[in-house]
């Protein structure tokens, strides 16, 4: 069997790069046979996916090596019956933390090399300006303000060295509660599974957004604590704006996990949602930046996916 490493040494500041310099070492010395594919620069996950895909045979495994970012991007270039193994090397690792994957490389890639294959369900979504896979979270309004403004933070990078990356998501966000105006949007879902969609929420005055298929945001952050990527719910939570005093005095509540026993928060759970937006907003997709444009159908539903661990 050879194993194929598809790592993205600049993930977590740097700590793909380290986590390779303690797993390769370990494999030679253990004379495993592997073969490495390491990005050099952004957005290189989907040709070296299509490499490792001509190239290994029947009976080797595919290993990622990276943070959030860089497992939703090799996903979504993933066949839904190619088993993956993954070994966390990021900043926030929220996936990993959702299926209690070891954060020590030894130990992650032991699990990844055993016979134990999981089925997960991760989100789909397309509408006619976007169209991919999402592992974690899909975010409209808030988060996806709080993530834009984090990714070109400074703070960010310095805390990442600190290993306290998650705190970058923490302060920006006091940041952009304030900063943040509501947008309309209205939700539906398909409630009999026979393609007919029926209208759930509407609000002129949303704030918070989010789809999630486990309950970690932002490096530990429980947006939504009974949320599981084991099953095919797909959970939504939404928060309208209010008053700055009403909402940073939730703030405790959203960081202990406890918020959505209170009324302010809006929480469903169906298995598909469709949302439109009456103006264009940033959507954050994994970490990652889009816009959803105006009067754009997004429609969102789960994929079965396989993972070794």
């Amino acid at each position: 069997m050879t194993y194929y490493l598809l790592a993205n040494p600049n993930s977590g500041a740097g700590k793909g790069a380290r986590t390779l310099e303690i797993l390769l070492p370990y494999l030679e010395k253990n004379t495993i046979e592997y073969k490495l594919f390491a990005t050099e620069k952004m957005g290189q996950e989907a040709s070296l996916v299509k490499q490792i895909l001509d190239e290994k045979k029947r009976g080797d495994r595919l290993i990622i090596i990276g943070g959030d970012g860089t497992i939703s991007l090799v996903i979504n270039e993933l066949p839904a019956d190619e088993a993956f193994g993954y070994i966390p090397a990021g900043s926030g690792n929220d996936f990993a933390r959702s299926l209690k994957l070891s954060l020590n490389p030894i130990e992650a890639f032991e699990a990844a090399c055993s016979q134990n294959i999981h089925e997960i369900y991760i989100m789909r979504y397309r509408s006619r300006g976007l169209n991919g896979y999402a592992l974690n979270n899909i975010g409209i309004g808030l988060d996806a303000t709080i993530v834009k403004s984090a990714n070109k933070s400074k703070v960010k990078t310095l805390l990442n060295k600190l290993k306290l990356g998650s705190l970058s998501y923490v302060l920006t966000a006091l940041h952009v509660l304030i900063t943040k105006k509501p947008f309309s949007m209205s939700v539906s879902t398909d409630q009999n599974s026979v393609s007919k969609f029926d209208e759930i929420m509407r609000t002129d005055n949303a704030f918070l957004m989010t789809f999630t298929k486990h309950p970690y945001f932002g490096g530990g952050v429980k947006i939504s604590p009974k949320a599981s990527n084991l099953n095919q719910e797909i959970h939504l939570v939404e928060y309208d704006k209010h008053h700055l005093i009403r909402t940073f005095s939730l703030v405790p509540r959203v960081l202990k996990g406890t918020h959505l026993e209170h009324p302010l928060f809006m929480h469903k759970i169906k298995t598909n949602f469709a949302v439109v937006l009456k103006e264009e907003e940033p959507v954050q997709i994994d970490g990652e930046i889009y816009h959803l444009s105006a009067n754009d159908e997004l429609f969102i539903s789960t994929e079965k996916r396989k993972i070794i661990y």
